[in-house]
């Protein structure tokens, strides 16, 4: 009995979750629906290509996650668009949404629907080269600087991004 209680604690001590340091008062995690689901997976599918670089021995990046990682946005002629940091909460919405990244000046707060989908399912530590076709490319980047957030203008073409997962976890109040 005693054995089994160690196990459960380690367990629940493993799985805690992280602070929402951005000042969100909320969140209300958003259903993942069959619907929504097979959704997400034919885009995956049909308008991603990925390839494993390193795998990661840590957290996953999934649904109902607070992720972060570093990241590389370029053009398939190689001209950088975006390098640096982007922290995402995904599957959640409410304040958590509204002030992902207000707190950081200098990182990625909203980022391409492909770079989120590219994300879902990598481990900490793990690097992925993703490439987002064409379809997923929408016309912009945020980035959360000193002075508030300043658009990066992304033109109508694929994009191949270089992303090290650096942490996934449950946001907690």
């Amino acid at each position: 009995m005693l054995k089994r209680s160690l196990i459960l604690l380690i367990l629940v001590l493993a799985q805690s979750g992280c602070s929402i340091e951005e000042g969100g008062r909320s969140y209300n995690p958003v259903p993942l629906t069959a619907e929504v689901r097979q959704e997400l997976e034919g885009l995956k599918r049909d308008f991603l290509t990925i390839e494993e670089l390193k795998i990661g021995s840590g957290s996953i990046a999934a649904w109902g996650r607070k992720i972060e990682a570093d990241i590389e946005v370029r053009y398939t002629d190689g001209t950088v668009v975006y390098r640096g940091p982007i922290w995402m909460y995904i599957g959640l919405e409410g304040d958590v949404w509204i002030h992902n990244a207000s707190a950081r000046g200098g990182g990625l707060s909203f980022g391409q629907r492909g770079i989120k989908l590219g994300l879902n399912g990598m481990a900490v530590g793990g690097k992925r080269r993703i490439t987002i076709e064409t379809e997923l490319v929408h016309s912009g980047l945020l980035v959360q600087g000193a002075q508030g957030k300043n658009g990066i203008g992304v033109r109508q073409e694929k994009l191949m991004v270089e992303a090290t997962l650096t942490a996934s976890c449950i946001p907690v109040l």
